[in-house]
């Protein structure tokens, strides 16, 4: 560097003043930038400053060719990887969808289970069509061993018959079922258990108990308890479609029957 700029052809390019009144500009030898020449043999590393310069792109260029080269001030570079940018979603407005359904089933934690009002036509046709034909071909009591996962049929105690889920057997006598079109739980013997026949699979009418739950509501502990959720009373309710269902009823207060 000191070589070359003790050659004739020196041209110095003026850009700015800094307050002590020194110039700041480029120094030009033989045509060629000295900074970017200093850069690309790997002698200097570009400055911040020069972002603002007319000279920024050709020393970046100039930068990025020494730093592949690993020598002189990049030999012992070490690249940063690089941080994943992610995209930034925009929030949208909530729309309100409101939709007609029917609550079939509460539970002591506050989740309730509802059927959509535009295919009870569809279940009430289904369970129509299932019932005669279960009539019709009435299951033999104790062919059926019920497995967990399994659909099935079971007889509620109103004496039809409903899909159901398999969730738990404990023994013959108790197995743990759970209604898919209304969301209710029971335990029966596997005596009240038959297959449900393809016809009336879930492939042809998804199941039609769809669970929610209160947001932003905590369930009050009952101390007598033990801290568990505190229960109501519950009986049995006529819902839609002649089915019957729990429903809660409050307790009594204390002193009172």
């Amino acid at each position: 560097a000191r070589g070359c700029s003790l050659c004739p052809q020196v041209e110095v390019e003026v850009e700015s003043m800094d307050k002590a009144g020194n110039f700041i500009g480029w120094l030009h030898v033989e045509g060629q930038n000295l900074s970017v020449a200093l850069v690309e043999q790997a002698l200097s590393r570009v400055h911040f400053t020069a972002e603002r310069s007319p000279y920024c792109k050709a020393l970046l260029s100039a930068q990025d060719a020494a730093r592949q080269r690993r020598e002189k001030v990049w030999a012992h570079y070490e690249e940063t990887p690089a941080e994943e940018v992610l995209p930034v979603l925009e929030e949208k407005e909530r729309t309100t969808n409101y939709k007609p359904v029917f609550v079939t089933e509460i539970t002591d934690d506050l989740h309730f289970y509802v059927q959509d009002v535009e295919t009870g036509a569809q279940l009430e046709k289904l369970m129509e069509n299932m019932r005669a034909e279960v009539s019709s071909h009435p299951p033999v009591e104790g062919s059926y061993t019920p497995r967990r996962g399994d659909f099935c049929i079971a007889k509620f105690v109103d004496g039809e018959w409903y899909r159901a889920r398999v969730e738990k057997v404990e023994s013959a006598g108790k197995v743990h079922i759970f209604y898919i079109d209304y969301g209710n739980r029971e335990t029966l013997p596997a005596s009240r258990l038959a297959p449900l026949p393809a016809a009336f699979a879930t492939r042809v009418l998804p199941a039609q108990a769809s669970e929610y739950r209160f947001a932003f509501i905590q369930v009050p502990q009952d101390v007598s308890t033990g801290g568990a959720p505190a229960r109501g009373r519950w009986a049995l309710c006529p819902m839609p479609h002649g089915v019957p269902s729990p429903c809660p009823m409050p307790l009594a207060p204390q002193g009172t029957q």
